[in-house]
């Protein structure tokens, strides 16, 4: 009985923590990391991130050269230890473009510098999403990459992807759809230690591998699945948890003397053909009718001109269509007085053709041997008429039958 009180008492004191000891604390904050927000100051004192609106959503691309630009070191977040989360979730919200086959752009990376190793990454190619950490041992380091089937985000829409990690298993829901789960062999290590590292947001330290397309939303929640926070979503492509204040504000004119903060495009869309309906889906886009060359804006629910289209009469109008016996370089019409209205073709191949205009329409009426032919010249010298042809060999004269010509010479070319 004695021995049994002792051993409770031992218990006792190694569960009651004395005056000077710190109660355990995690990482860091188990709240949402607005890590895209890191790299966006509100003074917008960034260079290389411009703003950009798609589909009437704002998001911010990256055009650095430098990727150090939109970087920050780990320590930033990770204030109470050095050691990443052993569970988490990465909530991204993007618009990707169409890249050539085997590349891959990256989203997120978070790298050792001294030894310029990457201890975790995500990043896409056409047809995939990879997510890679480092995995150590006793027997050394090694890069694992657990990879996703996601086709569907090369379709330049908005999407909104929820990577989760937990204790070997790897899930990613896509527009808060059933979620894709994958039990890999080697779980996510429980002391990833970020000393020393830094967070590269759409970059892997490089220019190789930028990422070029649109992203709203790049968040890191410590602890938890983010799923059942975000989904069901009314807006499932747009499921937002947090993204940077300077994507919630509203558009509109800054005063004469404020200077815009960052860099602003909006995506335009301009609908050709038929007369498109005009509704509130297709407010502040234009429609230009290629028939009438004007140009319209949808204002409200009625088309407004913006480039007037103007009117004019047709002059001219189609009424035959020649086939001639190749491509035609040139083509001289003259009349013969007593004889009637032709037509000369110039013809790149051996034979140049001469048509004559009978019953309202050009007929043929003879071929002549040319050789390259460029152009015909017609020309009478007192009462005959005569066709001057020019090709990349020798100028000469050709001969139309019923017709007296001037003579040529012997090789070819006209006589001076």
């Amino acid at each position: 009985m004695s021995a049994l009180l002792m051993l409770c008492a031992v218990l006792l004191l190694l569960g009651t923590p004395s005056r000077g000891a710190r109660p355990w604390e995690p990482c860091t904050d188990l709240r949402p990391l607005d890590i895209l927000a890191e790299v966006v100051p509100l003074n917008g004192a960034t260079s290389g991130i411009r703003m950009v609106q798609v589909e009437g959503v704002r998001g911010l691309q990256f055009s650095a050269t430098e990727p150090r630009t939109t970087s920050f070191p780990a320590s930033r977040i990770f204030s109470s230890c050095d050691f990443f989360p052993e569970e988490f979730s990465i909530i991204v919200t993007l618009r990707v473009p169409n890249l050539p086959p085997k590349k891959n752009e990256y989203l997120l990376s978070l790298l050792a510098e001294e030894r310029d190793t990457l201890l975790l990454g995500l990043r896409y190619s056409p047809t995939q999403l990879h997510f890679l950490f480092l995995s150590e041992d006793l027997a050394g380091a090694w890069q694992t990459r657990v990879s996703f089937w996601s086709p569907g985000l090369m379709d330049s829409r908005w999407h909104t992807l929820i990577l989760a990690v937990s204790q070997g298993s790897f899930s990613l829901t896509t527009d808060c759809g059933l979620p894709v789960d994958i039990m890999a062999d080697v779980s996510f290590p429980p002391t990833l230690s970020v000393r020393g590292a830094r967070f590269f947001i759409g970059s892997r330290k490089r220019t190789k591998g930028l990422f070029t397309g649109v992203i709203r939303q790049l968040v890191l929640l410590p602890g938890s699945d983010a799923t059942p926070q975000l989904c069901p979503s009314r807006n499932a492509r747009l499921a937002e948890l947090s993204i940077p204040q300077v994507l919630k504000r509203l558009t509109g004119k800054p005063d004469d003397n404020e200077v815009l903060n960052y860099p602003y495009e909006a995506d335009m869309k301009v609908t050709l053909g038929s007369r498109p309906p005009c509704t509130k889906a297709e407010g502040a886009q234009f429609w230009f009718d290629a028939a009438q060359k004007g140009l319209y804006l949808c204002a409200g629910s009625e088309w407004v001109s913006v480039l007037a289209a103007k009117t004019k009469l047709d002059y001219v109008e189609e009424h035959q269509s020649l086939h001639t016996n190749s491509e035609t370089l040139g083509i001289e019409v003259f009349s013969i007085p007593g004889v009637g209205l032709f037509a000369a073709a110039a013809n790149r191949k051996a034979r140049s053709a001469i048509y004559k205009w009978t019953d309202g329409k050009f007929v043929s009426y003879q071929n002549i041997a040319t050789h390259q032919a460029q152009s015909w010249r017609h020309f009478t010298i007192g009462k005959k008429a005569s066709l001057y042809r020019s090709s990349w060999l020798w100028p000469t004269l050709g001969q139309m039958k019923g017709v007296k010509s001037s003579p040529s010479s012997t090789n070819g070319a006209p006589e001076s």
